[in-house]
């Protein structure tokens, strides 16, 4: 008898923490469109103070449109950080729900299908359909924004002053890379240690 209640106290346990790493997901994938809409609106207004500047080539560098600028693609670099690190964590959560939990409680085995699902999508592309899941779509969006806010330094005559434009193409660069990275998953934060977490 003792038996079979430590079973089902573990199998209770096992099932709230399932429960919980849900919800930890859940709650991550919210903060990244919660990230995605701040940063488009405080984009949107900085370009617009930008663009109410009047700019004259004949005049020194306008320091108050450089600074707009500037901070708007270092705002965009900050959303990719938190935005990359959010899809990580979920990453990590889901695998550990794969490996830890679903094998230990019979009928679970959501994350591990949807995992398999998507893997198969993504080995078939002639399958056709909407890409599976947001990073992609964020990556690309972000990488647009980036495009989108560089390309004021044009009309706002950033051009002209070449150490300006430098510091602001540079930073561009950095958010795209970051993007890349959102996308393709190519540095080592993307790749999870197994043998930490069996420790």
């Amino acid at each position: 008898m003792e038996k079979k209640e430590h079973i089902r106290d573990d199998y209770e346990v096992e099932l709230e923490e399932y429960r919980s790493l849900r919800q930890e997901i859940m709650s991550r994938q919210n903060a990244r469109l919660l990230i995605l809409g701040f940063t488009v609106t405080a984009i949107g207004t900085i370009i617009g103070l930008a663009l109410q500047e009047e700019i004259s080539l004949s005049d020194g560098l306008n320091h108050y449109a450089f600074a707009l600028m500037t901070f708007a693609i270092v705002l965009i670099i900050a959303a990719l950080v938190l935005t990359i690190h959010h899809t990580q964590q979920i990453d990590v959560i889901g695998a550990y729900i794969r490996k830890f939990i679903e094998p230990k409680v019979a009928g679970l085995e959501w994350q591990t299908r949807w995992t398999r699902y998507r893997e198969s999508k993504r080995s078939t592309p002639e399958a056709g359909g909407l890409p599976l899941g947001t990073s992609k779509p964020l990556a690309l969006y972000y990488a647009f924004l980036t495009i989108s806010s560089h390309s004021v330094t044009f009309v706002i005559g950033l051009y002209y002053h070449w150490g300006a434009f430098t510091l602001v193409s540079i930073l561009a660069l950095c958010s795209l890379a970051c993007s890349y990275d959102l996308y393709k998953r190519k540095t080592k934060g993307w790749r999870i240690n197994w043998d930490v977490l069996d420790e």
